[in-house]
């Protein structure tokens, strides 16, 4: 049985969610990125603004003296990362094996699921049917038997205001492909296109029928796959992906303390490697936990809901609040922890659209601590650890 691999996108993805939560903004011009006189990009937009050649990764200046009358919005980043959140665990439920590429891209593997489900294009239709009217967001998709052709169709779905939809044949992989710009081609960005049109290859088709040998020749090893691709073959499975669940820090004191400045200054330590550890892995929180055991290897803990923050100062501040409510025997502790947990994406750190991101403290400290160890820049509080 041939392979069926459906590609879903979310058009417009930041701008649908935005028109979610104001509804006046609806066929309206809008781009998302942040103060239009400001040094960010665009980090997404309508297709009313891009009539007027507005587009993602766009210097948000630029996009402003293109389309001033344009509605300029900073972006809800925590919603969008819980609408993301949100269709992927809808995907889940409707099969066994999907990845999520990125905040609003899924491919999906519907192989062997004919006799439970029936048609797969009919089932694509009916999945998009299913979290389009769940979440109010559009989506567009494309099927074929993989990954690289999938995405493809539904590039060119968006691109050209088809039905949202389209399915590419065993067999048309090559004829579909065919007439593209090379561009197309997922993997292919603007430099390299540049090369490949000094070799007067304009389109998908044309780098097909370029021997093996031609383009290795000037791309090395990429040569090869840029063949294949071009040809329509793509032999990279869909992988499941697994969302990190938490991420928790813990020490264990050398002796056992009463100390309220060491006990203050080890939670300050703590959260600052654990807000640490989630602006490098791109997350928030929006829970956490303290655990607290004492001398006597009794163990106990509370957890309390959160605005979402990876801040080193906010956790602090809840973790020292928790340890207040905990720590009622007055003897001696042993051991503390703190642990994050309901996760969701930190979009605009992904994605550095925000001038304020740019500009502030916290991706300063970042830099230096990867670049010279976690120790070079503490909190003053924390040395008492």
């Amino acid at each position: 049985m041939e392979s069926q691999i459906l590609h879903l996108d979310l058009d417009t993805f930041f701008v649908s969610v935005e028109r979610i939560l104001d509804p006046k903004l609806e066929h309206r011009p809008v781009i998302v990125g942040g103060n239009p006189f400001g040094r960010g990009v665009v980090a997404g937009c309508s297709y009313e603004a891009r009539a007027f050649g507005v587009h993602s990764a766009q210097p948000i200046r630029q996009a402003y003296r293109l389309c001033p009358e344009a509605v300029f919005l900073h972006g809800s980043y925590i919603y969008y990362a819980e609408y993301s959140k949100l269709v992927s665990q809808m995907l889940r439920e409707f099969v066994p094996l999907c990845e999520k590429s990125s905040v609003d891209e899924f491919y999906l593997d519907l192989s062997h699921t004919e006799r439970l489900k029936g048609n797969s294009y009919i089932w694509a239709q009916e999945i998009r049917k299913a979290v389009n009217g769940e979440t109010h967001l559009p989506l567009s998709f494309g099927l074929a038997t993989n990954k690289l052709v999938a995405k493809v169709a539904t590039s060119e779905v968006a691109k050209n205001n088809f039905d949202r939809h389209w399915q590419v044949r065993e067999g048309n992989e090559r004829q579909f492909l065919s007439p593209f710009p090379v561009r197309a081609l997922p993997g292919i960005g603007e430099k390299m296109e540049d090369k490949v049109t000094t070799l007067g290859i304009e389109t998908i088709g044309q780098l097909a029928r370029t021997p093996v040998q031609v383009l290795q020749r000037f791309f090395g090893k990429n040569g090869r796959k840029m063949n294949e691709h071009a040809n329509g073959i793509d032999y990279s499975p869909v992988i499941e992906t697994r969302e990190q669940k938490s991420y928790s820090r813990e020490q264990t004191f050398g002796e056992d303390t009463i100390s309220t400045e060491k006990i203050y200054a080890t939670l300050l330590a703590l959260s600052s490697q654990l807000a640490e550890d989630l602006r490098n892995a791109k997350f928030f929180t929006g829970k956490l936990t303290l655990k607290l055991r004492y001398t006597d290897f009794n163990t106990v803990t509370k957890t309390i809901g959160c605005s979402y923050t990876n801040r080193d100062r906010d956790i602090y501040q809840i973790a020292q609040k928790l340890f207040r409510q905990l720590w009622t025997r007055r003897v001696r502790v042993r051991l503390l922890g703190i642990e994050a947990t309901s996760l969701l994406d930190d979009l605009e750190q992904q994605f550095l659209f925000a001038e304020e991101k740019v500009t502030g403290i916290y991706p300063v400290i970042d830099t230096l601590r990867s670049k010279y160890g976690s120790s070079i820049i503490q909190f003053a509080g924390a040395l008492a650890a």
